[in-house]
């Protein structure tokens, strides 16, 4: 956003005799004393200090009551202390006194987006880069949205455009990346991964994202060589723990992928995706039991996790326990999981 030129006034000395002076003040205008404050309510955001920069931006309105900027601003300070009805609301005074700040405008698009009114944060979107197409977080929310509602082409034309207007923009490569692999198009997804991670090397999701892009293509080796990345990078990332865990499982590393799933239960002792998974490396391992306890456990701690009725039914199976079987993975195929139906069908009817 842009910064308001501080007025720097000095003191000024009148001498009035040989030894001794007398220091006068200069008054300043409303119009200095709003950028002043101004000033220093951005000073504010940029450390943090939402609740301090919005009374600093109030001081600036009470100066200068037209002051459109404080207004975005404070709005900006507000939304991020999550008061977004009130951010809304200087949006609105901002606009009311400037109607073609793209500040305000995305900043309601940001608001509105922030309380589930999508619809209300694209037509706000829309009219950000009407004014400038060059307002390249406008198309990468918008990008965001249509990503989250599926429909990934959109979503990766709206990246386009962000990318177009700042080419370092690696948090819109990283999503492009993302939409492209729901697409199944997972060696343009590893080209963007790798752009994203050259402009910034310390995304550590993105070195996540890549890893199980490169696990997607067989490259187990190159996925956990990622995966190594984001964990050095966040050491109780438990989402890339799981991840390099399956890499490891498919490696037939069984003693490294158990560890790196206990890892993971560390840092979130209830993530039932890391339960499940220890109950696929004892099925590797032909330990049945330690197999159903396991899918045992993942099923307490969420009963609709169709994956592990699948595995324990599988433990089952192996352990002569036909009708437990069929009865796991005839509800593993309610839930969604194909291998429950075509194991339904194979060993049930």
């Amino acid at each position: 956003m842009q910064k308001i030129v501080l007025v720097c006034l000095s003191f000024v000395y009148l001498n009035i005799s040989a030894q001794d002076t007398v220091k006068v003040k200069t008054a300043l205008t409303s119009d200095q004393e709003a950028e002043n404050a101004y000033n220093a309510g951005l000073e504010l955001i940029s450390k943090k200090d939402y609740n301090m920069a919005i009374e600093q931006f109030t001081k600036a309105i009470t100066f200068k009551p037209n002051f459109d900027k404080a207004f975005c601003n404070r709005g900006f300070a507000r939304y991020e202390s999550k008061s977004f009805d009130a951010s809304l609301e200087d949006y609105n005074k901002a606009l009311a006194i400037n109607p073609i700040n793209t500040d305000a405008l995305f900043g309601k698009a940001q608001s509105f987006y922030a309380i589930n009114k999508k619809d209300s944060a694209i037509s706000y979107l829309s009219k950000t880069t009407f004014i400038d197409d060059t307002y390249s977080k406008a198309f990468y929310l918008s990008g965001q949205i249509n990503f989250e509602a599926g429909d990934y082409k959109y979503a990766i034309t709206e990246y386009d455009k962000a990318i177009a207007a700042k080419k370092d923009y690696a948090y819109a490569y990283n999503d492009r990346a993302s939409a492209k692999k729901q697409l199944g198009d997972d060696a343009g997804a590893i080209a963007d991964y790798e752009k994203a991670l050259a402009i910034d090397s310390k995304l550590f999701f993105a070195y996540n994202n890549l890893g199980s892009c490169k696990r997607n293509k067989g490259d187990n080796a190159g996925a956990i060589e990622a995966y190594n990345k984001a964990i050095s990078l966040k050491p109780d990332y438990y989402i890339a723990l799981n991840n390099r865990g399956t890499a490891k499982l498919n490696t037939n590393d069984y003693t490294g992928a158990i560890a790196d799933f206990d890892a993971a239960l560390k840092q979130k002792p209830n993530y039932v995706l890391a339960m499940n998974n220890i109950a696929s490396v004892y099925i590797k391992k032909k330990d049945y039991t330690a197999a159903i306890d396991w899918a045992n456990k993942a099923l307490q701690a969420d009963a609709k996790l169709g994956a592990a009725y699948l595995n324990r039914g599988i433990a089952k199976q192996m352990l002569k326990d036909e009708d437990g079987a069929c009865t796991d993975w005839k509800k593993a195929a309610e839930l969604g999981v194909a291998e429950g139906k075509r194991y339904t069908s194979g060993f049930c009817d």
